[in-house]
């Protein structure tokens, strides 16, 4: 609620709406923003804040609340060990490189890592 009336954050992108109220379809973008950029990668690591994970996920927002959510599913990953977290400059980046479980699925196009990302951050 926000001032009486519910807030309801809705944007839609050019595969899917993205729904702050749908935590599945925030996962959703999640999901495909990292196959993205992984499938982008030239070198062994990449490195992505929360903000290029809905850009390349097909979402171009700023909202905190959409960088929030975005940033509680990085940091369960970086809890389960699949990936690292740099705080060495101004903005936390996350790193994610070739011998991590998660960048074989998401390079793979694994069907089962939608379905994984999801217990990790049911936990």
């Amino acid at each position: 609620m926000f001032g009486g009336v519910l807030f309801r954050a809705v944007y839609t992108s050019m595969n899917h709406r993205f729904n702050l109220s749908d935590f599945r379809s925030v996962l959703k973008t999640v999901y495909l923003g990292m196959q993205k950029i992984v499938g982008e990668a030239r070198g062994s690591c990449v490195s992505f804040t929360p903000r290029k994970v809905l850009e390349f996920g097909g979402v171009d927002t700023t909202a905190p609340v959409a960088l929030t959510l975005v940033k509680h599913i990085l940091e369960r990953l970086v809890e389960a060990g699949l990936m690292q977290r740099d705080d060495s400059r101004a903005r936390t980046r996350y790193v994610l490189c070739k011998n991590s479980p998660l960048w074989q699925k998401l390079r793979g196009g694994d069907t089962d890592t939608l379905k994984m990302l999801e217990e990790i951050t049911a936990e």
